[in-house]
């Protein structure tokens, strides 16, 4: 049984890998084989793991490990679409803080704003 899918689209000058399921040790394996097996037309490669459901992070360091050689050795570009629980939260959500109140000598309590 497998954990995750790996596959290629590309063309000419760019291409896309996508990684869907868990991104471990067998799907960073894979993915790096692809990754080195790229023509040397290839300008642009796209990591997409927005179809990714768990992140271990030493496979992830050897993904990033594979398209940084990659960009070295071909001087091309590199673009990473993570999940999305992996962004950060849209701007209009904002997180609370309960109202700070210190209590007087004489018991009543007094905003400190």
């Amino acid at each position: 049984m497998e954990f995750y899918e790996v596959s290629l689209e590309a063309h000419r000058h760019c291409a896309t890998i996508y990684v869907m399921g868990l991104l471990a040790d067998p799907a960073a394996l894979h993915t790096g084989t692809l990754i080195d097996l790229l023509p040397p037309t290839t300008a642009t490669v796209r990591l997409d793991l927005r179809a990714v459901e768990l992140i271990d992070p030493g496979a992830f360091v050897s993904v990033a490990r594979a398209l940084n050689r990659w960009r070295d050795l071909s001087r091309g570009r590199v673009t990473i679409e993570f999940p999305a629980r992996s962004r950060p939260r849209s701007n209009h959500l904002h997180l609370m803080r309960p109202p700070n109140t210190l209590r007087s000598p004489s018991g009543t309590a007094m905003s400190c704003r």
